[in-house]
C-alpha cells in the first residue's frame, strides 16, 4: 500500500496536506475493504504517509487500524535498524501498541546483528514478527548482496547462515516457523531456493513480483514443500490497476482492487501448483 496522490484522479489535486491525507485514507479504506478476504494481510510502505506530513502518518495509522478491523495482519514495511536505545526506540514504536504498531515490520540488518536484538526482543515478547532485508528485488542490491567473502561466499548467504543460527534459538509456531522471517525478492528465483533451504523456520516477505519483473514462477521458488511459508507482495498493480484507471468513485477503484487481486492469487496457485 504505497499511496501516490498524483496516480488517480480521485487522490490527485486536492488542496493542503490534510485533503490529501483524506483522499488517500479514502482509497485505501476502499481497497481493503473490497480485496480484504482475498489477501493474506496489507503491507503499508510508510515513506509514502511520511512524505505527506503529519496528516499522512494519521492515515497511516487510520489505514492500518482499519486493516485490523477487517482481521487482516498489517506488514509495516518501514526498513528501520538502528543500534542500542535508538533501535528499542523504533521497536517500541512498531511493535508495541502504539498508533503505528503492526503485526510485522521489515528490518534493515547491515549495521550488525547485534542491532536486530532490540527488534526480535519486542516481537517475542508481543506476538509480532520481522522480516529481515537478506536478498532485495531492486537491481543494485548486488552490489553490497553479493559480494564475496574470501572463500567465496556471498554476504547475502552469510547473513541467511547467521539468520539461522539466531532462527534456532526462537520459539516455533504451530507450523514451524519463528518470528525472524526475511525478505527475498522474487527477481532472483535461484537465491529464493537456496535461501529456502537455509532459512527453513522463516516466513519469506518476496518484493518483486508484477510491476519489478518477477513472474509467479520465481516468486514460488520462496514457498516451501507444503506450499507455505511466503507472502509475494504487489503494489501498484493491485492498488492501482489498469481497471481503476478510469475509476470515477471508490466503490470502482474497490472492484477494480479484487479484480487485480484474484488474478494474482490465481496467478499465484497456478505457478505452485505447477511446481508441485
Amino acid at each position: 500500500m504505497d499511496p501516490r496522490p498524483e496516480a488517480h484522479p480521485l487522490t490527485a489535486g486536492k488542496a493542503g496536506a490534510h485533503a490529501t491525507a483524506q483522499a488517500v485514507t479514502d482509497y485505501f479504506v476502499a481497497v481493503l475493504d473490497a480485496a480484504h478476504d482475498l489477501v493474506a494481510c496489507c503491507k503499508p510502505q510508510s515513506a509514502f504517509f511520511e512524505a505527506l506530513g503529519l496528516p499522512g502518518l494519521e492515515a497511516l495509522a487510520t489505514v492500518m487500524n482499519h486493516a485490523r478491523g477487517l482481521d487482516l495482519p498489517v506488514i509495516l514495511d518501514a526498513k528501520r535498524g538502528d543500534i542500542g536505545s535508538t533501535a528499542e526506540a523504533y521497536a517500541t514504536a512498531y511493535l508495541t501498541e502504539g498508533d503505528l504498531a503492526a503485526d510485522a515490520l521489515t528490518v534493515n540488518p547491515y549495521l550488525g546483528l547485534d542491532a536486530l536484538e532490540p527488534f526480535i526482543a519486542a516481537a517475542e515478547k508481543h506476538g509480532r514478527g520481522l522480516f529481515v532485508l537478506v536478498r532485495t528485488s531492486n537491481p543494485g542490491s548486488a552490489d553490497l548482496q553479493e559480494a564475496r567473502s574470501p572463500a567465496g561466499e556471498p554476504l547475502y548467504l552469510r547473513l541467511a547462515n547467521a539468520l539461522a543460527e539466531r532462527a534456532a534459538a526462537l520459539p516455533r509456531d504451530a507450523w514451524g516457523y519463528t518470528a525472524l522471517g526475511a525478505v527475498v525478492g522474487a527477481t532472483h528465483p535461484a537465491a529464493s531456493a537456496e535461501l529456502r533451504a537455509k532459512l527453513p523456520s522463516s516466513l519469506f516477505l518476496v518484493p518483486g513480483y508484477g510491476a519489478q519483473g518477477g513472474s509467479a514462477a520465481d516468486a514460488a521458488h520462496a514457498f516451501d514443500a507444503n506450499g507455505w511459508g511466503a507472502v509475494v507482495n504487489a503494489a501498484r498493480s493491485i492498488t492501482y490497476p489498469a481497471g481503476a484507471a478510469a475509476a470515477t468513485s471508490l466503490r470502482e477503484v474497490g472492484a477494480a482492487a479484487r479484480t487485480a487481486a484474484a488474478a494474482m492469487r490465481e496467478d499465484l496457485e497456478g505457478a505452485l501448483a505447477a511446481r508441485a
